[in-house]
Parts: C-alpha cells; structure tokens; sequence
C-alpha cells in the first residue's frame, strides 16, 4: 500500500524565471487505484487500471490532486501472539495471515476505514481470534489437530471481518513456543516413549524366540499327527474299496432286474398302444360318416329353406301386385265419384263437416252481420234501418244452429213473427 501524491512531477524553478509541467501518476501491475481531487469532486468511485494517470498541470508549486493506490495482490503478515492454552498453560505463537483488499469495494474501504486498513481492522481481529480459538484447544492437540485449527481460526477470522471491505485467503501456523514446564513434560514424553519403544522391542524379540520354539514343537505334532492321520487314512480307503466292490455287485443285480422289468412292461404298452390306436381308427371312421350325414341333412335343410323363402317371396309379389291393382280400382272409383260432384253438394258437405265438428248445442256466428244476405231476412227491422236517424238498437240477433240433418239454417228459437 502506497499514496502517490502531486510530487511524482518535478518542479524547477530559477530566481528569476519558473517553467511548468504535467504532474502524473503510476498505478503499477496488482494495483488498482482510487483518483482523489480536493477541488474537483473529492474521491472519485472509479477504480483505476493500472497505468499512468495525469493529475494535473504545476506552475511553481505541484497540483494536489493524487491516487490512492491499493495493492490487490494477496499479501502475508506474520503476528507474535501470547496466549494460554485451555489447560492454563502459557503459549507463544507464531502465525500469518494472507489477505487483500475486495477490487469492487475499494471506495468504501478508502471511505470507510483508510488505506491502512491492517492496522485499523484486519490485525486486530486477527490477534484477537487466535487468542480466542487457541484458549479451546489443549496443548497436545496443537501438534495433532493443526490443520483443522487452522481452518478454525480462519473461520473466525472471516466472521469478525464480514462488511469490512478485505478477503482472508487463509491462516497459518507457523511456530508454537510452549513454556518451560511443557517443554520439560515434552521431553519426558519422548522419553518415555523411547523408553515404551525399547521394552516394547525386548518383549517382541522374547515374544518371537517363543514363538520358533512352539513352532518347532507344533511342526512335530503336525508331523506325528500327520503319519496318524496318513495310516487312518489307509484303513478308510481299504473299507470304503470293499464297501464300494459290494455296492456296485448289488447294483448289477438290480440294474439287470430293472432292465427285465422295463422289457416286460414295454412289451405290455406296446400292446396296449396298438389296441387303443386300433380303437381310434374304429371311432374316427364312424364319426367322418356321421358328419358327411351331417353335411347331407344340413344341405337337404338348406335346400327346403332356399324353397320356401322363394315362396314366400312369389307370394308377398303376388299380394303386392294384387294390392296395387285394388288400389288403382279404388282410385279411379273416387275419381269418378268426384268428377259427378256440383259446388252445392260441396257447399252442403262442408257444412254438415262444420256441424259434426262443433257437435251438438254448439253456436256457431259466421262472418259480419252486417255483410248477411237480406234475402235470408226480408223481415228483419234491422236490416233496413240499421243507419237511419233516429236510430234504435236493433233486437238480439238469434242463433242460429248447423243441423247434420241436411239443412243449410235453422233457428234454435221460436220466433214470434207471424209470417
């Protein structure tokens, strides 16, 4: 970490004359930079690339502008801690701790904590968490578990620093000075594990001269035991020779008595087979005659069937030619019946049609009265005076009624009007 300032360019000057130039700025590779101009906005948040950067024109004195360069490099610390182990016992520590600034956070480390932001954050959490993570450990674990310490310290590390602007790449234990009475039971330790070591081989050279001289005894039991074994071996052989000698006698005998046996009953379903096959034929003939008399019958059916339904069908074609015949006769009949037929005649069977279709005691009212043929009333008042001044209602019309009885008119009601 470095600030380059406004005195990168040199000024030079006489008693009498001044001469001016362009101050500048060098962001060098692994750096980034953070461009700082009191006068002209204050800290800028673009991060600078690496390269060279103009801060401004100098005219007897140099600009104050400048960059704040940050090394994003990881870098290593080294750290002296004291602290205690959790058996109370003193420790003396050396450990490092790699690190660097987050590129895409470097305005607000710059804004927030300063370019010396070891010192201000990363330095003391450090010491802090080694103290801490150290006092839960024993002194015989540093030795044993000192990668997952390690791990462990980082892990602190990482937690206290969380929003401040820095990446804790890892952690390392260099070197672990233990106080005077550890070192002392370190070296009675070693000692004694020497000393285990050494008795440990005595007992083992005792261990395996014992054990040649059971295997010495062990190698003539085996033998012993061996010719025992060999000469039992024999005997089993020479019984299981003479029992096997007597089991393949008994199993000729059979195997000749099996084969005379399975002669005989082969002979038996040989018969048997020739008398059921014989049997067989009988049966199949009897049923292939019966079913060509099947075939015959079912033929002799079909041939009935095919003649009765040709008879029936000559005879529905004679109804229906007979039908048809009746129903022209018929036809020209009421042709005829209607070709002598005058209007009146319909007239008169239209009415006696309106009669049986009101039925009996019915009224039926046709048309206006008004448009009614005087002819039909010459008595009637109302016929001739209907529209004349003063005028009077005329009487209730009667009603008149449809007889089937072949008259046009009649009235329901006697009148009394004597003509």
């Amino acid at each position: 970490m470095r600030t380059i300032t406004a005195m990168s360019c040199l000024a030079f000057a006489t008693a009498s004359l001044g001469t001016t130039g362009c101050s500048t700025s060098l962001v060098e590779p692994g750096h980034r930079g953070l461009y700082f101009a009191p006068n002209g906005g204050g800290l800028r948040r673009d991060v600078l690339q690496p390269g060279k950067y103009a801060l401004g024109w100098c005219f007897l004195a140099c600009t104050s502008n400048r960059v704040d360069d940050f090394d994003v490099t990881y870098s290593t610390r080294q750290e002296n801690v004291s602290t205690k182990s959790s058996e109370g016992l003193d420790l003396e520590l050396k450990l490092s701790v790699i690190y660097r600034p987050i590129v895409s956070e470097l305005y607000a480390l710059d804004t927030e904590i300063g370019m010396n932001y070891y010192d201000e954050v990363v330095g003391p959490e450090f010491r802090s968490a080694c103290r801490g993570v150290f006092a839960r450990h024993s002194y015989t674990e540093l030795q044993k578990k000192n990668e997952s310490i390690e791990n462990e310290v980082e892990a602190e590390v990482r937690r206290r620093t969380l929003g401040k602007h820095v990446e804790i790449s890892s952690v390392t234990l260099e070197n672990v000075t233990y106080a005077p009475e550890i070192a002392e039971k370190i070296r009675q330790r070693e000692v004694g594990v020497q000393e285990a070591a050494r008795q440990e081989a005595a007992v083992a050279a005792e261990h395996q001269k014992k054990m040649q001289i059971m295997n010495t005894e062990n190698e003539a039991h085996e033998r012993e035991i061996s010719i025992q074994k060999s000469e039992k071996q024999a005997e089993i052989d020479a019984a299981t020779a003479a029992k096997k000698l007597e089991i393949e006698s008994a199993s000729a005998t059979r195997q000749l008595a099996l084969v005379k046996e399975s002669e005989e009953q082969k002979l038996e379903l040989s018969t048997q087979s020739a008398s059921a096959k014989l049997k067989a034929e009988q049966l199949l003939a009897s049923m292939d005659v019966e079913k060509k008399a099947a075939r015959a019958e079912m033929v002799v059916e079909q041939l009935k069937a095919e003649a009765a339904a040709t008879a029936k069908i000559i005879e529905a074609r004679a109804e229906a030619e007979t039908v048809r015949q009746m129903a022209g006769a018929h036809a020209a009949e009421r042709r005829a019946e209607t070709a002598g037929v005058t209007p009146m005649e319909v007239m008169v069977h239209a009415y006696d049609a309106l009669a049986h279709l009101g039925g009996t005691g019915t009224t039926i009212l046709l048309g206006d009265w008004a448009h009614v043929p005087s002819f039909l009333f010459p008595r009637v008042p109302s016929m001739n005076g209907a529209f004349t001044l003063p005028w009077v209602p005329p009487p209730a019309p009667q009603a008149f009624q449809l007889k089937p009885s072949g008259d046009i008119l009649s009235n329901t009601k006697p009148s009394d009007d004597p003509y």
